[in-house]
């Protein structure tokens, strides 16, 4: 059962979200650029999954979105650039995969409407200023009427070069993301698309309904669910499902925080 690998943050300055991140106890990777327009930095944990911090930096590189072709390719750039205009918050969320094709493969069984594989490399630089290249395959789905909210796998090719102790140490001691909560005014109608895209059967919970993710979570609740659960947290359903929140384990004191449109619960 695959766990969480990480989530996407989509921000529209993403020197500025870094440095909220700073502010409030996390690491920050060096940017990093993709082929296609995008730029990210990222906040990695030692339970092996993080946050990517994305933006569209070099808007004339984006390609678009191919539905004609056979297989049909997701652009990830694109999806990125069409959500920001929208406003800031977290855009996709993402598990380990093993095999892009194999993923593929299993998403079309269970129904769901999938993509071409994608392989890209891109430049890293380590904690120490050199550079190295990694490589990453990623299988995308898309539930139904869901704008705002996109799912793929990734499977890190170079996974020693991308983990280092000292991108993962905290001054507020977070040590992994454990959920991603998606608002839905009815959970009931992704439940086989979750079911499909985790690999696992969706089980109700107080206001929606969840299913594992290896030893994490992802839920979809309810705005009134979301409310009770999240006090305060604000999530605009106007486009359809969109993520509201994710929970953070490990840290020294328990606090909320939103930062770009998206809740951080973060639990000792």
């Amino acid at each position: 059962m695959p766990q969480i690998d990480h989530i996407v943050l989509a921000v529209r300055d993403l020197e500025a979200a870094a440095e909220t991140f700073r502010a409030t106890g996390f690491t920050v990777t060096p940017k990093a650029e993709h082929p296609w327009g995008t730029a990210n930095r990222r906040v990695q944990f030692r339970g092996r999954n993080f946050i990517e911090i994305l933006t569209v930096d070099r808007p004339e590189l984006l390609f678009e979105h191919d539905l004609d072709s056979d297989p049909r390719q997701f652009s990830f750039g694109a999806f990125t650039r069409d959500y920001l205009a929208q406003g800031e918050g977290m855009s996709m969320f993402v598990i380990a995969g093993t095999d892009a094709q194999s993923d593929v493969e299993r998403f079309q069984r269970a129904g769901l409407a999938t993509y071409a594989p994608f392989d890209f490399e891109r430049a890293s630089e380590l904690p120490d200023g050199s550079v190295i290249r990694l490589g990453f395959s990623l299988a995308f789905a898309t539930p139904d009427d869901c704008p705002r909210a996109s799912f793929f796998t990734c499977v890190n090719r170079n996974p020693d070069a991308f983990w280092k102790p000292e991108f993962e140490a905290h001054a507020n001691g977070a040590d992994g993301i454990t959920e991603a909560v998606l608002v839905a005014e009815d959970p009931s109608r992704l439940t086989a698309f979750i079911s499909g895209y985790a690999d696992a059967d969706a089980r109700t919970v107080d206001g929606g309904l969840s299913v594992p993710c290896g030893p994490h979570t992802l839920s979809v609740l309810t705005p009134d669910a979301f409310q009770r659960r999240f006090s305060g947290a604000e999530v605009d359903l106007s486009e359809g499902p969109k993520f509201g929140a994710i929970v953070i384990s490990g840290v020294e004191q328990t606090k909320s925080l939103d930062i770009n449109g998206l809740r951080l619960e973060l639990v000792a």
